[in-house]
């Protein structure tokens, strides 16, 4: 009898940048991007290096701020052109490309037209945005709008990290790339318990947030938090430590003991394979099978990370099924 078919590996943290979005200049903002540039701008020899690694698909993303320069704003004229450009990819390559609509959410009842076009015309699975602009987290008022229409269209919204400034530079400084992604992990932790503050989850039911794992600092604070929940509280809503498991987290950095708390806390379902390639190395299909196989999981909960839940929750791409 042959064996079963392996499951079908779907990363969904993911890059592609085009140059035509802007000069090679303009986007060496660390040598690690500069360094990742050759790759993370050509799709094709993104698609070899898969097929090589054992990857069978990955999410398309573009955060706003690896385009615009700090404290700018990405025009909507900008979002429609990268996002027009990211369903030609995946029209192109159904089996192996998804994508996440650009979103710059601060831009008010703007973003969220574009947001709704990316996803009822161009067929987009989600949206991807900046956890921060400046002083403004998520639970800012002109972020709101975005954040509506992703649960009116029942579209999952990517929550990427951005550099604070003068943390970035303080931690790089001392700790080096892993100083720089706790500086941006910081920043997204901050975004993601700013919108559980403000009762969002009870507000909008069924809004799917997702985090990259740099952010996983958010789920001890909401724990931490509960402190402060009460008639005197700050806190609106659902009990902090409940509201953190409505989200979603993927499984950058690939280190077991931390992904077996991710499980416990959210459950397999709420977990997605995600790596930040070509930004950071690519993870082949042997090594994370490994990283699960030390997890003592179920088949069904191997599936469900490794692609199943991708596929749950970008629902407008059934060529993936």
């Amino acid at each position: 009898m042959a064996p079963p078919p392996p499951h079908r590996l779907i990363d969904f943290h993911s890059h592609y940048y085009s140059p035509a979005w802007y000069p090679f200049s303009s986007a060496q903002q660390s040598s690690t991007l500069a360094q990742a540039w050759p790759l993370l701008t050509n799709i094709h020899s993104q698609l070899v290096v898969m097929d090589d690694a054992g990857i069978d698909a990955k999410v398309l993303s573009a955060p706003a701020a690896l385009i615009t320069a700090p404290g700018k704003r990405l025009p909507i004229t900008m979002m429609e052109r990268i996002n027009d450009h990211f369903a030609a990819l995946v029209a192109a390559e159904p089996r192996r490309l998804l994508a996440l609509a650009t979103i710059d959410p601060f831009q008010g009842d703007a973003a969220a037209r574009e947001a709704e076009r990316a996803i009822t015309s161009l067929g987009m699975g989600g949206i991807c945005v900046d956890c921060a602009q400046g002083d403004s987290y998520l639970d800012a008022p002109e972020a709101h709008p975005t954040l509506e229409t992703a649960v009116k269209l029942g579209v999952p919204v990517f929550v990427h990290p951005v550099n604070p400034p003068g943390l970035t530079e303080r931690l790089a400084a001392k700790l080096d790339r892993t100083g720089y992604l706790l500086a941006r992990g910081t920043e997204t932790a901050a975004s993601v318990l700013a919108l559980m503050r403000s009762g969002i989850f009870d507000e909008l039911s069924s809004l799917k947030i997702v985090l990259p794992m740099i952010g996983a600092a958010a789920f001890l604070f909401a724990g931490i938090a509960d402190y402060e929940y009460g008639p005197r509280g700050s806190w609106q809503g659902s009990l902090p430590s409940i509201a953190r498991k409505r989200l979603y987290v993927d499984t950058m950095g690939f280190d077991p003991v931390t992904l077996r708390f991710a499980i416990e806390l959210l459950g397999a379902e709420h977990v997605l394979l995600g790596s930040d390639w070509p930004i950071m190395p690519i993870t082949t299909r042997r090594k994370i099978e490994e990283t699960l196989a030390a997890l003592d999981l179920t088949d069904a909960q191997r599936a469900a990370i490794l692609g199943g839940n991708t596929r749950q929750l970008l629902t407008q791409h059934v060529a993936l099924q």
